[in-house]
C-alpha cells in the first residue's frame, strides 16, 4: 500500500506509521463490514492478522478485536466449506489465529468473551451467559447490527460442535440453555442443522436427547477423546485456582491498609 511505501522509504516514524495502520483499520470497518456478504469478512480477517495490524489493535485499538471476533465466527463455516478437504485445518487455525490476538489484547467484551470462554476455558456455563450478552450488543452496535440473527445462529453452531466434541449423548433441554433456547426451539434448530449440515446424529424423542453417530475413530482421536476431560477439568482446575490467588492477594491488600489505618 501507499502507507507501507512511505514506511518503507522512512517518510513516516514507526509511531507516525502505527498511529496511520491504526485510523486505516478503524476506516476498513465502513469497507469490509458493508461487503460482508461478498468476501469483505474474508478481507478483514486477512488483514487484521497481518503482524503490523496486529500491533496496531493490541498497542493502540483492542476494541477492534471484537470486530475480528464476529467476522471469524460469521464465516469460519463459509471458509471450512470453500476449503473442502482442508476444512477442519482452517476452522483450526482461524481460531488459533483468533486466540492469540485475544491473549495478546487485555479487552473485555461478551463477544470476545464468549469465544475465550468456549476455546480456552471450555466453560459452557459462562458461554451462555455471554451469548444473551451477545445478542444485545450486537443490536446497538453500528457495524454489526444488521448481522445479529446470522451471528446468533453461527455461535449457537460453534456451541454445539464445541459441545458435541466432549458428549456422544446430549440432552435437549440442558443444550437448548446453553443455545438460549427453550427445549422446543432446541430441538427444531437441532434437527434443520442435522438435515443442512448432514451431521451424523439423530434426536431420541423418547429420552429426549441428541445421540451422535458411531463413527469408527482413528487411535488418535480416542486418545484425544479419553484426554479431552482432563483439559477441562485442568483449566477449571487452573481457573478455581487463579480465584483464589486474586482473592488471597485482595484479602493481604486489605489486611495491610488496615494496619497502616491502625498505626
Amino acid at each position: 500500500t501507499a502507507m507501507e511505501s512511505l514506511v518503507s522509504s522512512n517518510k513516516l516514524s514507526p509511531l507516525k506509521a502505527l498511529s496511520q495502520r491504526t485510523w486505516l483499520l478503524h476506516w476498513s470497518l465502513f469497507v469490509y463490514w458493508n461487503n460482508s456478504s461478498k468476501g469483505g469478512l474474508e478481507q478483514l480477517i486477512e488483514l487484521f492478522h497481518t503482524d503490523r495490524y496486529k500491533q496496531a489493535i493490541t498497542t493502540n485499538a483492542p476494541h477492534l478485536l471484537r470486530y475480528l471476533t464476529a467476522a471469524v465466527l460469521l464465516c469460519k463455516r463459509r471458509i471450512s466449506k470453500r476449503a473442502a478437504m482442508s476444512g477442519n485445518y482452517e476452522s483450526r487455525r482461524l481460531l488459533k489465529n483468533l486466540t492469540n490476538v485475544m491473549n495478546d489484547c487485555e479487552h473485555s467484551d461478551p463477544i470476545v468473551e464468549f469465544v475465550n470462554c468456549l476455546c480456552v476455558k471450555f466453560d459452557f456455563e459462562s458461554a451462555q451467559t455471554k451469548l444473551e450478552e451477545c445478542e444485545r450488543v450486537l443490536s446497538s452496535d453500528f457495524f454489526l447490527c444488521e448481522q445479529t440473527t446470522l451471528f446468533m445462529e453461527e455461535a449457537r453452531v460453534f456451541v454445539f460442535e464445541n459441545y458435541c466434541r466432549i458428549h456422544n449423548k446430549i440432552d435437549l433441554a440442558a443444550l437448548g440453555e446453553k443455545l438460549a433456547m427453550n427445549k422446543d426451539e432446541a430441538e427444531r434448530w437441532i434437527v434443520d442443522l442435522i438435515r443442512n449440515a448432514e451431521l451424523d446424529a439423530k434426536i431420541d424423542a423418547e429420552e429426549g436427547c441428541v445421540v451422535m453417530g458411531g463413527t469408527v475413530q482413528s487411535v488418535h482421536e480416542q486418545v484425544m477423546e479419553r484426554t479431552r476431560d482432563l483439559n477441562i477439568r485442568s483449566a477449571a482446575l487452573a481457573q478455581t485456582l487463579n480465584t483464589m490467588v486474586v482473592d488471597a492477594r485482595k484479602e493481604l491488600a486489605k489486611k495491610e491498609r488496615l494496619a497502616m489505618e491502625e498505626e
